[in-house]
């Protein structure tokens, strides 16, 4: 049955929103749909196009996001194996956008070289060349080699199609300069090396340079045998038909028709029996055009026509064109100009179906930029928007967490981290101080002075308890002048130690921005993790050690031994 070969219009979307659709859709699974169209891309591209939109529409329902960007990854490769590059365009900027946000490069890499190809197809060369440049920038910032192979092998194509054959060339031996790849990886560079050879060998044959044709055919055909021998056995079965198809053309260009009919035949039969129907299309029609160039004409166009229907079928105008336009020159060469003249007609009719579905195409493809651009300004604007609200999130988070005035945790926090703490003693794992301090004669300095200099006075001891205490240690002001520690590794005296310093460090400090005669002294209670049964004893016992240094004169430090 035929297939339309225009864009197929996308089912309709479901709404997250739309509870009865929701409903629907939580029967279906999206990742089987999925599944079935990246298995029928390269068998049966229309139907794999709409897998992908039914995978979309689910996925869309369940607002999964990595889900719809791989359904418009595959709808989009499906889509260019029909020949419509702007709905493939439309489908992979979708999914290039969650791959971005996402930051899988990888996979953004797979897709911007999709796209590169798919404006290369619509006669956009410089952006494909712009495109295939920015994919391999990323992936070298990656160190992902074989996305820069597989860029450079694009870039040779774009080339190769431009005529400039050193570019293609240059390009495909930076290539293979890469640290080593998959044999499958080393095998698409071998073959598109051929394909340049074979490509200027084809230019020859048009402008009658015989001389150069066989040159660059001998040239294509030791590419393409190598290339068959590192593809052959991989995962990469598409290209390795390839490879035997343009294995068997080159030969047939160089007069070895026997083994060139024999490579076509079996390229054919892979193709059939794999299920590849653009890779039979194309074995067909080389094999038919080269049966016809041997003077078998019967044979060659009774192979050659239905594979033209079958490649229209498919929404494949480019190769109907190329190959009406081979066998115009091949008649014109043998002197049969009236069959050279019908292909010719043949084949300015097919590319002016071709240019006119680019136009439309193009036509198509600004609109979906635009469009693309809009979805882009308003989606870095809902991203902005997400990223000042987690940023205000987390500054909430923090105060909620941190004393204003001297910048140490708060109780809330040290009750917290307090907990977290002795659980792990409790676990073993760790032994710690607690420590409680407040600054002596503090009420006298509010009336004194004023409580902007006693806040004055508590935001400057936060600052004197930051710089004396270590990287592992933990400090918070519980309220009032009231502050806690909690220090770790407090074995053989290491709390004392820092405890001892402390004091010592704001008795020394000067207070003269507040006063020159004001003196600030603080006293402390310690107990260590080893003498308690819970926080809650812990605390008290710090406490009490916080009133015998009190009793004991104030400015010192007293250790938990048992009694206050």
């Amino acid at each position: 049955m035929n297939r339309p070969s225009e864009p197929l219009e996308p089912v309709d979307a479901m709404s997250a929103h739309d509870s009865a659709a929701r409903r629907a859709t939580d029967q279906i699974d999206p990742y089987a749909l999925i599944e079935r169209a990246e298995k029928l891309i390269n068998t049966e591209p229309h139907d794999a196009v709409v897998f992908a939109l039914r995978a979309q529409s689910v996925a869309r329902a369940r607002t999964a996001d990595g889900l719809m960007a791989r359904a418009h990854f595959i709808a989009g490769s499906a889509l260019m194996q029909v020949g419509d590059w702007s709905g493939a365009i439309r489908q992979l900027s979708q999914a290039e956008l969650v791959y971005r946000a996402q930051q899988d490069v990888a996979s953004q890499g797979k897709v911007n070289i999709l796209l590169a190809s798919a404006c290369c197809e619509l006669g956009e060369y410089g952006e494909a060349l712009d495109g295939f440049a920015e994919v391999q920038k990323l992936a070298r910032q990656h160190q992902d080699y074989a996305g820069v192979r597989r860029a450079l092998v694009h870039q040779s194509t774009v080339h190769t199609i431009l005529g400039d054959f050193e570019a293609a060339r240059e390009s495909l031996k930076s290539a293979l300069e890469l640290p080593s790849g998959t044999a499958a990886d080393e095998g698409m560079v071998v073959l598109q090396s051929g394909l340049v050879d074979a490509s200027e060998g084809l230019r020859a044959a048009l402008a009658g340079d015989g001389d150069t044709v066989m040159r660059r055919m001998a040239d294509a055909e030791d590419h393409f045998v190598v290339a068959l021998e590192l593809l052959t056995g991989s995962a990469d079965r598409a290209n390795a038909i390839a490879a035997r198809v343009q294995l068997g053309a080159a030969r047939c260009w160089l007069g070895k028709f026997n083994e060139g009919i024999a490579d076509l035949n079996a390229a054919v039969v892979e193709a059939t029996q794999s299920g590849f129907r653009l890779r039979e299309v194309q074995a067909k029609l080389e094999l038919g055009y080269h049966l016809v160039g041997a003077g078998r004409e019967h044979e060659g166009l009774a192979i050659w026509a239905p594979a033209l229907i079958q490649a229209e079928e498919l929404g494949d105008l480019r190769r109907p064109a190329d190959s009406h336009q081979q066998l115009s020159a091949l008649y014109e060469a043998r002197g049969d100009f009236q069959l050279a003249l019908f292909h010719h007609k043949r084949y300015v009719e097919v590319k002016t179906r071709l240019d006119g579905r680019l136009s439309t195409q193009r036509a198509r493809l600004h609109e979906a930029r635009a469009e693309l651009h809009k979805l882009r300004t308003q989606t870095a604007a809902l991203h902005q928007k997400t990223r000042d609200l987690e940023q205000s999130r987390s500054r909430l988070e923090r105060l909620s967490l941190e004393d204003e005035l001297t910048g140490l945790a708060n109780r809330r926090a040290f009750t917290k981290e307090l907990e977290s703490w002795c659980a792990r003693a409790r676990a073993g794992t760790l032994r710690f101080g607690l420590v409680v301090a407040d600054i002596d004669g503090f009420k006298q300095i509010n009336d004194r002075y004023s409580h902007l200099t006693g806040d004055s006075v508590l935001r400057q001891l936060g600052s004197v308890i930051r710089a004396n205490l270590r990287d592992t240690d933990f400090a918070a002001r519980l309220g009032g002048d009231e502050f806690a520690l909690l220090l770790a590794d407090s074995e053989g005296g290491a709390a004392m130690a820092v405890v001892e310093r402390l004091v010592d460090a704001v008795r020394q400090y000067s207070w003269a921005e507040v006063d020159s005669a004001m003196q600030v002294t603080v006293s402390i209670g310690l107990c260590e993790s080893a003498d308690f049964g819970d926080s809650s004893e812990l605390v008290r016992r710090a406490d009490e050690s916080l009133y015998a240094a009190k009793r004991a004169g104030r400015d010192r430090v007293h250790l938990w031994n048992g009694s206050a």
